[in-house]
């Protein structure tokens, strides 16, 4: 008996057709939303797209912790190692009691950063760190950005390699016979060879950002991979930065950190916003923290309120306590046998 065969038959309504239509559109803007290799900067913020740093309640005053980000792949950073305030006096000044003029206030602050892949093949190659001071009442004077270290352009981790280049070299050869012109081109390659040099940079400046009037206000470090080994931007950087300041204004610091990691880290990170940290707030009447060294060797009294650290424009910026750049960390003696 022969079987009989069914055929079913589907058409496509207009409804369909305006759903199927629908779908595709809403997967082409969700394609269109996909991370992409021509973001050129990642900002850099935690895996909660909420968190940021913020100051406490009880506390809020110099807080450690100025920024963090943590994004699985690349970790970066930055803490306060020292906050002291007192009186600048310049090193080619004279004493106090020979100058008519008021002490001039200010405040030292260290920071240290670091920036390190967290993830297997993960490199950063540029970092932007800024640190912008203001008044925290608006009616009240800004501090002024003194001094900074680093302070200027620096080659980090300089490398030099040969280059061969191959150059085509044309002659050309001729002559005249019974008044006709001969001639002909002799071609020969010649190799040249050169020396390379290439280096990792860390550049720090004193800015004004914000506005285009009044003193410096900001301190900013920018720091670069050597693009020809491509090892990678330093991992740390210990900055200070000085800042004349009214006596008995406090002050606060804005913070940002822009990271830019390799091209494979830079498809795969993603995020929507970077959330604003917290300013840190600085107070004057705080005595020094004393991480570094011992500033309480050389005070003097205001008015009987608190001890004031004196001459901190004397200070060398440049000292490694103060100022460091670290490309990398090799643990010595990490191989053992037994």
């Amino acid at each position: 008996m022969a079987r009989a065969r069914t055929w079913t038959a589907i058409r496509f309504t207009s409804s369909n057709m305006a759903e199927t239509d629908g779908l595709n559109e809403a997967k082409s803007q969700e394609i269109d939303q996909l991370p992409a290799f021509s973001i050129p900067v990642v900002e850099l913020v935690s895996n909660s797209s909420n968190v940021h740093t913020e100051n406490s309640l009880k506390d809020p005053w110099q807080r450690g912790t100025a920024i963090e980000r943590n994004n699985g792949w690349i970790s970066a950073g930055c803490v306060s190692k020292d906050i002291v305030h007192g009186l600048y006096s310049e090193a080619d000044d004279e004493d106090e009691a020979e100058n008519d003029e008021q002490p001039q206030h200010c405040s030292l602050i260290v920071l240290h950063f670091r920036f390190d892949p967290v993830d297997l093949g993960r490199r950063i190659k540029k970092v932007q760190a800024t640190v912008k001071f203001s008044a925290i009442n608006e009616d009240d004077d800004d501090p002024v950005v003194d001094k900074i270290a680093p302070d200027g352009r620096f080659w980090v981790h300089p490398t030099t390699q040969k280059e061969t280049m191959t150059v085509g070299v044309v002659g050309k050869t001729g002559g005249t016979v019974m008044g006709a012109e001969l001639g002909g081109e002799l071609k020969r390659d010649k190799v040249v060879e050169r020396d390379v040099t290439d280096a990792g940079t860390v550049r720090g400046a004193i800015e004004t950002l914000g506005r285009n009037w009044g003193k410096p206000n900001t301190a900013s470090w920018t720091l670069l991979e050597n693009s020809t080994d491509k090892t990678g931007a330093p991992v740390s950087l210990r900055a200070s930065i000085l800042v004349r300041r009214d006596s008995a204004i406090n002050f606060q610091a804005h913070f940002t950190l822009v990271v830019t990691p390799d091209n494979l880290t830079q498809a795969q990170t993603w995020f929507k916003s970077n959330p604003k940290d917290d300013p840190i707030l600085y107070k004057v009447d705080v005595s020094p923290t004393n991480k570094l060294r011992n500033y309480n060797k050389e005070t003097i009294d205001d008015d009987g309120k608190h001890k004031l650290v004196n001459n901190l424009g004397r200070l060398s910026l440049e000292s490694a306590e103060f100022s460091d750049i670290t490309l990398r960390t090799v643990w010595r003696n990490a191989q053992k046998t037994t």
